[in-house]
């Protein structure tokens, strides 16, 4: 028997070894994405009809909810919004997540018409390697956290 695990050690070239096996890339978790993280300071989160407007490059997105939640989100393609329980009991959390990575993000955000955000930024995109770097190109990702008035 020792002589046997022997071979397959020797014909593997060890136990770390990938002789052994060959390994497949996909592009599966890979997608570029920019998101942000919008919290009022004292974790509250604003009732009412929500409207989240977007300017990303040229591109426009628009975003309508109401909170209390009573469906989900209406947002149009490549953009997603979620709210929903933050960490510390009885605050919230609205994470906005657009696909692609846009040089440049306006987000404006209103509450039954009245202002409660307006931020702008040029995100700083990290590379991200779902498969490992040896599958390719990187998968570009983008974070930011912004505070409700």
């Amino acid at each position: 028997m020792r002589h046997f695990l022997f071979g397959i050690l020797f014909l593997c070239g060890g136990w770390a070894s990938s002789g052994c096996s060959s390994k497949t890339c996909t592009t599966r978790g890979c997608y570029d994405n920019f998101s942000a993280t919008i919290k009022r300071a004292d974790g509250s989160f604003p009732s009412g009809t929500h409207r989240i407007e977007i300017l990303a490059d040229s591109a426009s997105l628009l975003c309508t909810f109401t909170f209390p939640l009573t469906v989900q989100p209406t947002c149009a393609s490549g953009l997603n919004v979620t709210v929903g329980p933050d960490p510390i009991p009885g605050q919230f959390v609205e994470t906005i997540t657009l696909m692609g990575a846009p040089g440049q993000v306006h987000v404006w955000q209103y509450v039954d018409d009245a202002a409660v955000l307006d931020a702008a930024a040029a995100p700083s995109y990290q590379d991200y390697f779902p498969n490992g770097p040896e599958c390719g190109s990187p998968c570009r990702q983008a974070s930011l956290s912004w505070t409700l008035d």
